[in-house]
């Protein structure tokens, strides 16, 4: 009997029953729980440190920040602020529309800042603002 098994496990090609040939059947099914154990021991390794990440995560998007973790930020921000708005501007659109008054375009986001006017008199010596553009926030 195990002679005619080697005729029909692929063993002799030229002997290939594809009707009664179920090694490949066998192997690709070996090969997946081969798989199967290789990603639940990559799960078993790894699922502490997944835990950790999401509390992490969690008291971010909760406000909870570590002290380091708060100088950090507060420190990139005061290296990096400047750069970020001046980015941010860049999306700032000056001009005169066909009337002649002076626009400003600014993106929808913006709603919260403020565009003054700034003095109309350039008489006035209590308007240092005058021909200034002030951006209140």
């Amino acid at each position: 009997m195990g002679r005619l098994l080697e005729y029909f496990t692929h063993k002799y090609p030229y002997s290939d029953f594809h009707e009664l040939n179920a090694d490949w059947l066998i192997s690709a099914y070996k090969e997946l729980v081969a798989e199967v154990d290789v990603l639940d021991s990559w799960k078993a390794t790894h699922e502490e440190q997944y835990e950790e990440l999401k509390t992490f995560m969690d008291n971010i998007n909760e406000g909870n920040f570590t002290p380091s973790m708060y100088a950090a930020m507060v420190s990139w921000l005061e290296e990096n602020a400047i750069d970020i708005v001046g980015e941010m501007v860049k999306h700032v659109y000056f001009g005169l529309n066909d009337n002649g008054y002076f626009v400003v375009t600014i993106p929808q986001q913006w709603k919260d800042l403020i565009f003054k006017t700034t003095g109309y008199d350039f008489n006035t010596p209590l308007q240092p603002e005058y021909g200034h553009l002030c951006i209140l926030y």
